[in-house]
């Protein structure tokens, strides 16, 4: 409304002694604006301000879920299960010559220190220092509570496993243990011997003083057709330890490594092949006739070294 007509009303209104004038009026007016201008600041920061607590609330709500979700998954990572120790390797952290190897209900331990020597200085002389420990506890039976394995077998054994990290675990007195990889990402084992063609294939003692025998390129052939034959091994190996390690170069230009493992009385062979990105070992028990040839090798290598 122009001021002209609102003075005119207010005259009118109370007759004509004016009571205001045009310098009132222009007050009123200018209040009224000032009001007009002040509400669409206000009225946007109380909404922004109201969605804000709203939201903060709604927000904090699936946190709290899913922070639970979390430590819940934390926490689980650590529980132990019997399962857990079927067939598994477990080795001392501070000393690897140390291990327990869970097989069939059956507990094998082996502790060994010895430092084997180049050359005995006579044939009555041991070859080594140190000493072999081994034992062997059976019906083993596995019961679990929380992160805590608790263990029991013939002969009143017993033992009892905390685990406190996802590789480690801990027995009553301390000793710290470490597996090959968390239970829960428990990798799948390749039946796998050869990654490719054999170039060439060679072994040589461990420990010894670096002599190689070599298979000869006219066998290579009939080597790889053996390989292929050899199986998967589950059980135990009662040795004493690897002697030999296989080095083998492939048509690919890639080179590998195998554990030897050979047993004197029955002529039994296997080979162990160990996985570096699962760290996985996996045992193959391969056959006579290519046992026979490692046996030949192994022997051409102790003529040598007496030399």
């Amino acid at each position: 409304m122009p001021n002209s007509q609102v003075k005119r009303a207010i005259d009118e209104t109370i007759g004509n002694e004016p009571l205001m004038n045009e310098a009132f009026v222009q007050k009123v007016l200018d209040g009224k604006k000032r009001s007009k201008k002040r509400m669409p600041f206000l009225q946007p920061a109380f909404i922004f301000l109201l969605f804000l607590a709203v939201g903060t609330i709604l927000y904090i709500i699936p946190q709290s879920d899913e922070q639970l979700a979390v430590d819940t998954e934390e926490e689980d990572v650590y529980l132990a299960k019997p399962e857990h120790l079927k067939d598994m390797f477990i080795q001392n952290r501070k000393e690897s010559r140390i291990m327990f190897v869970f097989n069939n209900g059956t507990l094998h331990y082996k502790s060994d220190t010895r430092i084997y020597l180049e050359k005995p200085k006579s044939e009555d002389e041991k070859p080594y220092s140190g000493e072999l420990i081994e034992e062997t506890y059976t019906n083993i039976q596995i019961e679990t509570k929380d992160n805590q394995y608790f263990i029991t077998g013939d002969d009143s054994f017993s033992w009892t496993l905390t685990r406190t990290a996802p590789r480690i675990l801990v027995d009553e007195k301390g000793n710290e243990y470490i597996i090959p990889y968390a239970f829960e990402n428990k990798p799948q084992l390749s039946d796998v011997l050869l990654d490719d063609e054999i170039q060439s294939l060679g072994i040589y003692k461990i420990g010894g003083i670096g002599t190689y025998a070599y298979i000869l390129e006219e066998d290579l052939g009939e080597i790889t057709e053996l390989f292929s034959q050899a199986t998967v091994y589950e059980e135990f190996i009662d040795l004493e330890r690897s002697e030999y390690m296989i080095n083998i170069e492939y048509k690919n230009g890639e080179k590998g490594r195998l554990e030897l493992w050979l047993k004197e009385g029955n002529k039994e062979g296997f080979v162990i092949k160990n996985d570096v990105i699962n760290n996985t070992w996996t045992t193959f028990k391969i056959p006579k006739a290519l046992t026979d040839h490692f046996y030949q090798l192994a022997e051409k290598i102790k003529l040598i070294d007496s030399k």
